[in-house]
C-alpha cells in the first residue's frame, strides 16, 4: 500500500484556522481590485512582461529581526529591483491574529506565510488567496523545485501559494562515544537497535535515560518505535484514514509498552518537552535522541562537551524497519483580492525573485553583502549579528540548508561542520514528505477533544495500565462517539 503520512497541528492552530474562516464567511464580499498595472491586458499565465508593481507590501514574522537590519534589507531590495518593499513585521505570537484582522479590514498585505497544518488549506477553502498554478507551471521556478515538494502543497491539483523552505525533519542522535566504549557499531535493525539501548543501560554507568522523547503523540521523535505507524491521521492508498485505528498502531503500541516496562524509553516521556530532553542531553545523561537535521546536530554536539568534553555526536541512519519524515510545508501566498496583472507582479518580483538562484535568492536567504555575510573565496561568510556580535547571522528570511531550489551562482557555498552535514545526509537517506493537511469542519470542532483522547491511550497503555487490546477498544469507542469517522469522510470529500 502507497502511505503519505500528515502530522497535524496544535488546537491553538486549528482554532485560528476556524477563526479564519469565520472572518471570511462574515466578511464574503472580496476586497475592491485595485487598478491593474500598465500590461493589465496580459493574463498571469501568459504574462510575459508584467511591469513591475510600485512596491510590494509583506507581512513577516520570523527571520530578520529589526535590530540585526532589516531597514537595510529592504533598502538593497530595492536597490537591485527598483521595488519598494514595505516589511510589515510582527511577532510570530501575534502573527496569525494580526493576519485575520487584517482580512477582517480589507487591508491585506500583498505576500504573507501560511502553515500547512490545516490554516493554508483553510484560506483555500475560503478563496481568500489566489490560485497559482498557471503562474507555476509556467515559471522556470516550477522544474528547479522537487516535485515531491509540490504535490505536498497542492490542493486538489493546484497551488495557491509557493513553498517557503524545504522543511527540516528528525534524526537519531548517538553517543558515539558509548558505542565505541562498548565496541558496538550503530544498529540497522530494530532489534540491534533495542539491543543498543540495554547496552546503555546496563554497562554505562552515567546513562541515566537510554532512550528521551518530548511525549509519545509525535511519532517523528519516536520513528524507530512507530515504525510504518502513526497516532495521527494519514493517507493510505490516496485515501485519509485514522492512524491510531489502523492495523499497524497495535504492533508499534506493543514495541512502546516493551520499551518502556524494561526501562528503556525516559521514564518521564509522558511529561516531557523539547527543553527537558535537550537539557538531559546537555547534562551526559542520555544515549539516544531524535532531534532536528543540520544546525540542531552541531548544537547537541557543543551543549554536551562543556559537560562532558570526551562526549561524541553521531546520528545514525535509520533502522531498515522505518524512515524519516520531513514535516508539513509553510507556504507564502498572495490574496486572491488582487487582480491578475498584481498577480502576475508579485509572483514575479517576490515569488520567483527569492528563487532566481542568484542575487535574489542571495538576499533572502543569507542577507546584505557587508552587514550580515562577506565574500570570502568562493564561500560566503556570514558575520556577527549587529544586536548580538558573539552570534554569526547564519540566515535572512530563508535557511540557505533547506531553500527550495539550489543556487546557480557558484561561489556563495557554505561552510558547515562535519555533523551539521552528515545529519542531514541521514535525514535525506530514507525520508517522506508530509503534505499539507485538508480542513474538515467536525475535525475543528473536536481536534481537542479527540487529540486529549489518543494522548490519554497512548500514555495509558505505554505505562501499563492498560494493555495494547484493551487501549485500542477504548480508543475505537470514544473517538467513534466524538465522530472521528465523520471527520475522516470530510477530509476525504
Amino acid at each position: 500500500m502507497k502511505k503519505t503520512r500528515v502530522k497535524k497541528c496544535a488546537l491553538t492552530a486549528l482554532m485560528v484556522a476556524a477563526s479564519a474562516s469565520m472572518l471570511f464567511s462574515c466578511n464574503g464580499k472580496k476586497e475592491d481590485k485595485a487598478a491593474a498595472a500598465s500590461d493589465s491586458s496580459s493574463s498571469p499565465a501568459a504574462a510575459v512582461n508584467v511591469g513591475k508593481p510600485a512596491s510590494i507590501t509583506w507581512m513577516v514574522h520570523d527571520g530578520l529581526h529589526k535590530e540585526n537590519g532589516t531597514d537595510k534589507w529592504a533598502e538593497e531590495f530595492e536597490k537591485i529591483t527598483g521595488i519598494k518593499m514595505n516589511l510589515k513585521i510582527v511577532s510570530n505570537n501575534e502573527y496569525t491574529q494580526l493576519l485575520d484582522l487584517a482580512f477582517a479590514s480589507k487591508d491585506t498585505p500583498d505576500v504573507f506565510d501560511l502553515t500547512g497544518d490545516g490554516r493554508y488549506a483553510s484560506f483555500v477553502r475560503q478563496s481568500a488567496v489566489a490560485d497559482l498554478t498557471d503562474l507555476v507551471k509556467a515559471s522556470p521556478l516550477y522544474s528547479r523545485v522537487d516535485s515531491a515538494l509540490w504535490d505536498s502543497i497542492a490542493i486538489n491539483g493546484r497551488y495557491y501559494g509557493i513553498p517557503k523552505e524545504k522543511p527540516n525533519g528528525t534524526v537519531s542522535y548517538v553517543r558515539k562515544d558509548w558505542l565505541d566504549r562498548l565496541g558496538m557499531k550503530e544498529p540497522t535493525t530494530y532489534a540491534e537497535f533495542i539491543e543498543m539501548l540495554r547496552a546503555f543501560k546496563t554497562k554505562i554507568p552515567e546513562c541515566q535515560v537510554p532512550f528521551t522523547a518530548p511525549g509519545l503523540f509525535q511519532d517523528q521523535y519516536l520513528r524507530e518505535f512507530y515504525q510504518d505507524a502513526t497516532p495521527d491521521f494519514t493517507k493510505v492508498d490516496g485515501k485519509w484514514i485514522d492512524g491510531m485505528s489502523a492495523p499497524s498502531m497495535k504492533a508499534a503500541l506493543q514495541r512502546l509498552q516493551d520499551a518502556y516496562k524494561e526501562g528503556l524509553i525516559d521514564m518521564e516521556v509522558v511529561t516531557n518537552k523539547t527543553s527537558t530532553c535537550r537539557d538531559e542531553w546537555y547534562a551526559g545523561k542520555v544515549g539516544v535522541f531524535a532531534y532536528w537535521a543540520g544546525q540542531w546536530g552541531q548544537t547537541l554536539q557543543e551543549r554536551l562537551q562543556l559537560n562532558v568534553p570526551d562526549g561524541v555526536v553521531e546520528p545514525i541512519s535509520m533502522i531498515k524497519e522505518s524512515h524519516s519524515i520531513r514535516v508539513t510545508p509553510t507556504v507564502w501566498a498572495i490574496p486572491s483580492s488582487r487582480s491578475e496583472a498584481q498577480i502576475a507582479q508579485i509572483f514575479k518580483y517576490f515569488m520567483e525573485f527569492k528563487n532566481d538562484g542568484a542575487a535574489g535568492q542571495v538576499l533572502f536567504q543569507s542577507g546584505v553583502e557587508g552587514l550580515h555575510w562577506k565574500q570570502n573565496g568562493e564561500y560566503l561568510e556570514p558575520l556577527p549579528q549587529i544586536s548580538n556580535p558573539k552570534s554569526v547571522q547564519l540566515k535572512a528570511f530563508v535557511d540557505p540548508v533547506f531553500c527550495v531550489a539550489p543556487l546557480t551562482v557558484a561561489d556563495k557555498k557554505m561552510k558547515h561542520s562535519d555533523i551539521f552535514e552528515k545529519s542531514l545526509a541521514v535525514l535525506n537517506e530514507n525520508v517522506i514528505q508530509l503534505p499539507i493537511i485538508p480542513t474538515s469542519r467536525t475535525y475543528l470542532k473536536i481536534s481537542s477533544d479527540l487529540k486529549l483522547l489518543k494522548e490519554e491511550i497512548l500514555a495509558k497503555v505505554v505505562m501499563g495500565t492498560l494493555s495494547v487490546d484493551e487501549g485500542l477498544a477504548k480508543y475505537n469507542d470514544e473517538a467513534k462517539a466524538l465522530g472521528v469517522d465523520k471527520v475522516v469522510a470530510e477530509f476525504n470529500e
